[in-house]
């Protein structure tokens, strides 16, 4: 075998291994891309069910509104279908972020420090919604009574004292459960960044 032979021979060889290299490599980023995609589907979906129902609920109010007679309902009115449309629209767009956090494009340390710093806004902004679930769950009762035509259900000094403490105490536990549930997918999302090389 002559030189030029086997320097053409070693080429192609060379350029097949490094071509088995490359398609390995990107069938990783795929594996890998799906992990993390796996570990963040606990959040989705309840995420987006939960915006659809605020949407729909928010719209009701908003065709509703001007059916209430009392002023202080029309606010709470105003401010619980707020609520239902900015708190959807944010939880939604961190779920774009994640969504779209490109793990083949960016170097390992630069995906894990912007993954850290959404998931961080997005563990504080679930914290805020728990707080303004409580407020939503009291907000919401008079106008909703005023629209069922049971406003007098409202004036039970019952209805406040019992009632109304038990929702906001079921909503903080369920608040809770879920913050812990988004965190382990979270991390677990993290954990697939990290093992990047």
């Amino acid at each position: 075998m002559e030189l030029e032979e086997m320097k053409t021979l070693w080429g192609e060889l060379s350029g097949k291994a490094e071509n088995q290299e490359k398609i390995k490599k990107e069938e990783l980023m795929k594996m890998t891309r799906k992990k993390y995609q796996n570990s963040l589907g606990t959040i989705y979906l309840p995420e987006i069910l939960g915006a659809v129902i605020c949407f729909v609920y928010a719209g009701f109010f908003i065709f509703q509104i001007d059916k209430l007679e009392l002023q202080v309902n029309q606010i709470f009115a105003v401010f619980n279908t707020v609520l239902m449309i900015i708190l959807p629209i944010i939880s939604l767009v961190m779920l774009y972020r994640f969504n779209r956090l490109n793990i083949s494009e960016n170097s390992p340390v630069q995906l894990l420090e912007k993954f850290k710093k959404d998931k961080q806004f997005y563990r504080d902004f679930q914290i805020v919604t728990i707080v303004l679930s409580g407020l939503f769950a009291m907000t919401i009762l008079p106008p909703l009574a005023e629209l069922m035509g049971k406003a007098d259900m409202v004036s039970n000094p019952q209805f406040w004292m019992v009632y109304v403490p038990i929702g906001v105490i079921f909503i903080f536990i369920f608040g809770r459960w879920t913050l812990k549930k988004y965190t382990r997918a979270l991390d677990k999302a993290q954990e697939v960044i990290e093992g990047i090389e």
